[in-house]
């Protein structure tokens, strides 16, 4: 029989999905549960949440009661202390006070809330492909692109809880709209609806010169638009595909975001000198192309003395590292209050 002390609940919140775990303080997933997000307003949220950690308790065959925390990563500046969501741009939220909303609807349970990147980071170190390193950078390319960082062991968050957002770096100044109200970061190019977002732009383009010509195809992006139907259908895993059959525009945009991407990886890299770069998520693994593009560019512009040091190596956890780390983030600041 498992303890109740033994038991954590963690929860990873995205721009698209919600996953939820329990987890024992060796980080073994006992039941999971994930699900879309039906709605983006945070009640709704909240709810889906408290949802989700019910289903994934029941998958392990404990009561939601039996649990001694719950932890909730969020893909988002959460403010120190507060526990308010500051700034979400994949969810559009603003000034959130998410941790309220989830403790309304689970009141006996201690709640804890931390950026996603850094919770997953988190568990890829006690329970992942990052055992054991001290000096560590988990870099997930998906809807969002972030970074989690690990530096002498200890999980650096800043000064004000934002360290690691890499997907914010700037990269092409004036360049595209970004989520978070800037132009020109890297996730304007490389998150997974921007990166589609500049697709459909760039169709929408080749289609109006084609039919201005009397054409009724466009000779730029005619795989891509048979594949995905319709400029609006364009997602990152249909432009992998074109690319892959020869669509040039595909192919351009793919590598570019790759090269962005690794660009903005070598100056981290350089900077923090870690032992071990876990690269990944949806967008990226989806994409072996773009994943190329962005380890070529960590190669040709790293530092010598820091690309040496370096390991680079795929997460080993999966979707499950969030959810890991949250219900460990839980376990750990409750031993903190102790």
């Amino acid at each position: 029989m498992v303890k109740r002390e033994e038991l954590y609940v963690g929860v990873d919140l995205g721009g698209t999905n919600v996953r939820a775990a329990v987890i024992d303080a060796a980080g073994h997933v006992l039941g999971q549960e994930k699900h879309r997000l039906l709605s983006r307003e945070p009640p709704q949220v909240a709810e889906a949440v408290v949802r989700a950690a019910k289903t994934a308790c029941g998958a392990a065959g404990m009561p939601f009661t039996e649990m001694k925390g719950m932890g909730l990563g969020v893909a988002g500046w959460i403010q120190k202390g507060t526990g308010v969501v500051m700034n979400a741009p994949n969810l559009g939220w603003r000034e959130v006070p998410f941790l309220k909303l989830v403790q309304a609807r689970a009141p006996k349970l201690p709640l804890w809330i931390g950026n996603d990147l850094s919770v997953a980071a988190g568990g890829e170190r006690a329970a992942g492909a990052g055992r054991g390193v001290d000096d560590l950078l988990v870099v997930l390319v998906g809807s969002g692109v972030g970074a989690g960082i690990i530096l002498g062991g200890k999980l650096h968050e800043g000064a004000s809880n934002v360290a690691g957002e890499l997907g914010h770096v700037m990269v092409h100044p004036g360049g595209r709209q970004c989520g978070c109200g800037q132009r020109g970061c890297l996730e304007a190019y490389a998150g997974g609806h921007n990166l589609a977002a500049w697709a459909r732009d760039d169709l929408r383009i080749a289609l109006a010169a084609a039919r201005a010509a009397g054409q009724r195809h466009p000779n730029v992006g005619r795989k891509l638009l048979e594949i995905a139907g319709e400029p609006e259908k364009v997602t990152a895993a249909a432009m992998e595909k074109a690319a892959h059959e020869g669509d040039e525009l595909s192919r351009r945009l793919l590598e570019e975001a790759g090269d962005l991407l690794g660009i903005a990886l070598a100056n981290l890299i350089t900077v923090l000198n870690p032992a071990r770069l876990l690269l990944g998520g949806g967008v990226l693994n989806g994409s072996p192309r773009m994943m190329r593009a962005a380890i070529a560019q960590v190669d040709a512009h790293t530092t010598k003395a820091a690309r040496l040091a370096l390991q680079i190596t795929a997460p080993e956890l999966g979707e499950q590292a969030g959810v890991v780390g949250a219900a460990l983030l839980a376990r750990a600041s409750l031993a903190l209050a102790a």
